[in-house]
């Protein structure tokens, strides 16, 4: 079969992308182009374009630009199931990254949910004062939805009577004289 020679504006219309992705893509080394015209055009043959299908691959895997020229750096090397080992590895740190990333939403949810119960306990009880408030007065209706609930992995105490960053579970302030209280953002 012989070799195609495409200009970057046909390769932009074959893959469906603008041709100064393709350059970019080429400048941080993810692709480079057959060769040039004499006239400095680039032209691109059918490597380049399943070079261009792989990091579009790779992208929906999730992978940065920098994890894929390193899998692009692997397959260029030539050595076998280097680039098997490679996204194997890859794909260990993006399924770690994925479950935290799920814990941290679940966790989330959880407080929304505390928020969202607040919220109509607050409304329930008419803690809504948007009406009766002074000019110099702004509106306590989110501050009475979310009073109360901390998220999981804020904890505020309250030293000398004033609220202190986030401390972890066994601290304790200097004087001694603090409490852990619920709610409250520094």
């Amino acid at each position: 079969m012989r070799e195609a020679a495409l200009k970057i504006g046909e390769v932009a219309r074959l893959v469906d992308m603008p041709a100064k992705t393709l350059r970019y893509y080429e400048e941080i080394g993810l692709i480079s182009p057959a060769g040039r015209t004499d006239s400095g055009y680039r032209f691109y043959g059918w490597r380049e374009l399943e070079q261009i299908g792989f990091v579009r691959r790779a992208k929906l895997m999730g992978l940065s630009l920098d994890q894929i020229r390193s899998l692009v750096q692997s397959a260029e090397d030539g050595i076998p199931n280097r680039v098997f080992q490679r996204l194997d590895h890859l794909l260990d740190r993006k399924l770690e990254e994925t479950e935290r990333r799920m814990e941290e939403l679940r966790a989330f949810r959880e407080t929304l949910l505390e928020y969202r119960e607040q919220a109509a306990e607050a409304g329930a009880r008419g803690a809504c004062r948007c009406g009766a408030r002074g000019s110099a007065e702004f509106c306590g209706c989110v501050t009475a939805a979310t009073d109360g609930v901390t998220p999981p992995d804020l904890r505020v105490i309250q030293e000398n009577s004033r609220f202190v960053k986030k401390v972890e579970e066994s601290e304790r302030c200097r004087c001694g004289c603090c409490k852990p209280v619920s709610g409250g953002v520094v």
